[in-house]
This record gives C-alpha cells, structure tokens and sequence, in this order.
C-alpha cells in the first residue's frame, strides 16, 4: 500500500498575508496530498478561517500542545511579541519560549493529530513555484530525508552547533563529530518514526516530551530528527532514503537577496530539483514583490 502524505503549516498573524501566498501556491502547484494542516495559536484561528478548504484543516494550538504552556504578551515588548510560559512551565523547568519554539513543538505534536503516514513540513514564508507531486518523495517504499553531509562546522556556534549538541544529548548519542550533517531545509518526515522518536525521549527523560525538548530552549526540531534517523535507528529501519539537494531555494539572510530586485522569473535562481523558494520574513523584502514573481511564474 502506498503512502499518504499531508503538508503541515506553522504560521502566527504576522504572517498571514505570506501564508495566503503559500496557500495559493500549494493549490496552483502541488498534488498528492490528502490534507494541508494549517498549525495556528488559537487567538489567530479566526484570522486563517477563511484558508480553509476540502483539502485544508486549521489545527488550534490547544489541540497540539499542553494546556500548562500558554501564550502570553510579552511585559518587554508591550505586548507586541508572544511568551510560551506558565506556573506550570516554569515549575518544569521549561524557560520562557518565543513563537518559533512554539512552531517546532507543533511540528512535533501534528503526528499526534494527523493519520497521514508522511508530513511535509513548509513554513509560512516559503512558497511552491513548480509543480510538486508529494509522492515524488517515496522511492522503493522509503521516504526522502534532507541531510547534507559536512554542511554544519564547528564555527557554526550561535546556533547549529548548539542545535546539533542539544539534540545528542536529548536522545542519548555521544557528542556529535564535526562537520555534522544539515537537515534544515523543505523537510518531509514519516510519522510513525516521529511517535517513536517522541516515546524515545519520554522514555530516556522520565519526562513528557514537551518538556524534556523545550526544557533546552535551543534547540531544532529538523536536527532532532535527523539526528534520531541517521545516528540512531539507522536510515533503513527509519524508512528514509537520504537526498542532499535542497528542494527550496532559501533567502535566509539580508545579503542573500542581492540581485533578486532584479530578477525577472524565480528559474534564473533555481536549480533544477528545486521546486519551492523562501525568503525569510526577517530580510524585509516586500511581500508585493515576493507575489509578482509568484504571480508570474504561475502564469508561465
């Protein structure tokens, strides 16, 4: 029996004109999924409501996460950014969390909610601008894992060195050897192996899963995983086989986006597996200019 695959969305009301984008994008571009699930904080669901298809399901927060880790306006920010906290939390040992925390825990959480056998995960600022049959990602009954081997140094150490760190200790792994494997990018994942990976750390911590990951606070939930996958069960009891061509062409940071005032079409950028682009809402590129490429590749 073949698999059934679903997209899942992460997204928060800052970004919601960038979500609609994908929205349409996914809708105009990419078949083979039963489902798209939009992953939401409930004070934004009624913002989404009108995303909503045959094909597209809002899922609450509180129907993915613990009801002990509440959002709150943050005192510092005046209220105009998000904490993740709680008595509760606190008491866990969990410090405060900010949105993107939040968005990596659901990712977690959506194999407890979904039946779908594959996820594929695709942020709110990414976007599909060639045609993507989901079932492109199996190959002999295994699912398509991102791993780019050497990608991550021992420079890296704002972030990805503690990410990769974090992430062996969570599971039980020796210390990692660098130049580690990347794993982030346009990420698919099998659920049953996202259950066990989540019963192996409930396992180890003697704590629920929630709380053993967000207790770190830096961490990444695509590290985790392909860490689990590769360093642990191995690829083939994972069902996965191993891909380092990144399926989405990212725009993570300012510099990144020279010349793309200039561009006339997304393919002058992109490589010839990459069926999606992303261009992180932080860089300030105008949204408008993101959706006339878009528009434009979709009448093309």
């Amino acid at each position: 029996m073949s698999a059934t695959y679903a997209l899942a969305t992460p997204s928060y009301r800052g970004d919601i004109e960038r979500c609609r984008l994908l929205c349409a994008s996914v809708d105009r571009f990419v078949t083979g999924h039963a489902v798209h699930y939009l992953l939401i904080e409930d004070r934004d669901v009624p913002l989404f409501r009108d995303l909503e298809g045959p094909r597209r399901r809002i899922l609450p927060e509180s129907q993915l996460l613990p009801g002990w880790l509440k959002p709150r306006p943050d005192p510092l920010s005046f209220g105009k950014r998000r904490l993740w906290t709680g008595v509760q939390a606190l008491a866990r040992g969990i410090p405060p969390l900010r949105g993107w925390h939040a968005q990596q825990l659901r990712k977690f959480a959506i194999a407890k909610a979904c039946s779908e056998d594959v996820i594929l995960f695709a942020d709110s600022d990414m976007l599909f601008v060639r045609p993507f049959d989901l079932a492109s990602l199996e190959q002999d009954g295994k699912i398509r894992l991102y791993s780019k081997p050497g990608a991550i140094t021992s420079d890296m150490r704002e972030r990805h060195v503690p990410w990769c760190e974090n992430a062996a200790s969570l599971l039980g792994l020796g210390r990692p050897v660098f130049p580690s494997p990347d794993y982030i990018n346009m990420v698919s994942w099998r659920r049953a192996v996202v259950l066990d990976l989540l019963d192996h750390v409930e396992r180890r911590s003697g704590r629920d899963w929630v709380s053993a990951i967000a207790g770190r606070r830096r961490f990444s939930e695509y590290v985790i995983y392909g860490c689990y996958v590769e360093r642990l069960l191995g690829l083939e009891a994972a069902g996965h086989w191993a891909a380092p061509q990144e399926l989405c062409k990212y725009y993570w940071f300012s510099e990144d986006v020279a010349g793309f005032e200039q561009l006339e079409s997304f393919e002058e950028v992109l490589e010839p597996w990459q069926v999606a682009v992303a261009v992180q809402s932080f860089i300030d590129q105008p949204l408008e200019r993101i959706r006339d490429l878009f528009e434009r590749q979709a009448r093309s």
